[in-house]
């Protein structure tokens, strides 16, 4: 047996031992829910972090921690990724503007989010990012999921809506279906570099985003990837079994797909006349512009706006879906004032707003010094802990704020 067929069928194991996990996970929680009284039903009760170590589930989370490198024990990894509770904690900072399909269809927002997921797949079937074909036994078929988002202004008010149709890159192989997967960031550097230049310059700047970004770059002919269909656009062939997408393009969600995307922007860019930077590979300059590229958006300074028209129509010309969007200020989630004196002021009370939200401090007295002065120590003889948010999500967004 070839080395290819080895890893696709220790592959098709590795996926059967999860859907297995998955079924017991769903039927432990029916099984336990079934001999709950009608008081405890009222609370949603879940299966406890000694039910589930108990359970046959509990070899398959092993198996996987081995797999992945995980050293930790076996209750830190059920309270951290496996718990339900926990998990549910962690999400609630970002599930409302993040939700999944069934959320998204089923909420106050489900025209909208339709309406941009139907959107999404014209986009993609007018770019030739695939062909419908019939699945055969010889296919290695990876599931496909949408990703949505409501996308807001920094004072938290809402943007427009977003629907992404995606790959599951977690179900490739390297070797098989992926090969290199780098692609740089811009630096944080840069960005404040070109913020002082605005300023002190007198710059104008505009945000571009690109539409479908990664579908831009092409999938080689040699490799071949199938991908179930969307959620809500299944088609079927006439024997009733579902069809599936040979992709042409760089879906999201696949492993090659950012690399591929700034390999052909920065083509693209060389092409319109800009030059890469030696010091930052997102950094393009020409003669009257200069660029930032940050995965799909793209932030633009020039003395004068034409030529960052001229520049985009350049872009456009090339193939690129560019679509403008606003100044810097919509790429960094803050609302710059321009003052009289030159001066430009940074302002992020939208980030700091949904903070408060996200900690349940909304209707709590503000004060000019929040944080005592003496060290946080440890109460044993405290209330214990409460509240249900994301630490690390809102340690992030200080973080960011700082």
């Amino acid at each position: 047996m070839s080395a290819k067929k080895k890893r696709l069928k220790y592959k098709t194991y590795r996926r059967l031992l999860s859907d297995e996990a998955h079924n017991q996970l769903v039927n432990m929680s029916i099984n336990t829910d079934a001999t709950l009284s009608k008081s405890e039903a009222v609370n949603n009760r879940v299966p406890t972090i000694e039910e589930i170590l108990d359970s046959p589930i509990a070899n398959f989370i092993t198996l996987a921690a081995q797999d992945c490198g995980y050293t930790g024990t076996a209750e830190d990894l059920i309270v951290n990724y496996v718990h339900p509770l926990f998990l549910k904690a962690k999400a609630n900072a970002s599930s409302e503007d993040n939700p999944n399909w069934r959320q998204a269809m089923g909420g106050e927002f489900a025209e909208e989010y339709w309406q941009a997921a139907v959107k999404e797949i014209e986009t993609l079937e007018k770019m030739g990012a695939w062909e419908v074909v019939e699945q055969s036994d010889d296919m290695n078929v990876i599931d496909s999921t949408w990703a949505f988002k409501l996308k807001r202004y920094p004072d938290g008010l809402v943007k427009k809506f977003k629907a992404r149709f995606c790959a599951r890159g977690d179900q490739q192989l390297q070797g098989i279906d992926f090969f290199e997967t780098y692609a740089p960031v811009v630096q944080w550097t840069t960005i404040r570099l070109m913020l002082i230049l605005e300023v002190l310059l007198g710059l104008k700047s505009k945000q571009g985003d690109v539409t479908a970004a990664f579908l831009h770059a092409d999938i080689p002919e040699d490799e071949n990837v199938y991908v179930r269909m969307p959620r809500g656009f299944e088609e079927y062939d006439n024997s009733g079994h579902q069809k599936v997408l040979k992709l042409k393009k760089t879906l999201y969600g696949l492993r090659q797909s950012p690399r591929a995307f700034w390999k052909y922007m920065t083509q693209k860019m060389e092409e319109c006349g800009c030059k890469q930077s030696e010091f930052d590979p997102c950094l393009f300059i020409s003669d009257k512009v200069i660029c930032i590229i940050y995965v799909d958006d793209i932030l633009f300074w020039a003395k004068d706006d034409q030529h960052i028209v001229d520049l985009a129509i350049q872009l456009r010309g090339k193939g690129v879906m560019l679509e403008q969007e606003d100044d810097a200020a919509g790429f960094l989630g803050v609302t710059l004032e321009r003052h009289e004196s030159g001066l430009l002021e940074m302002k992020q009370t939208g980030l700091i707003d949904r903070v408060i939200d996200a900690l349940g401090l909304e209707d709590s007295n503000d004060k000019f010094t929040p944080s005592e002065g003496a060290p946080l120590v440890k109460n044993a003889d405290g209330d214990p802990a409460s509240g249900h948010f994301s630490y690390s999500s809102v340690v992030g967004m200080l973080l960011y704020l700082s």
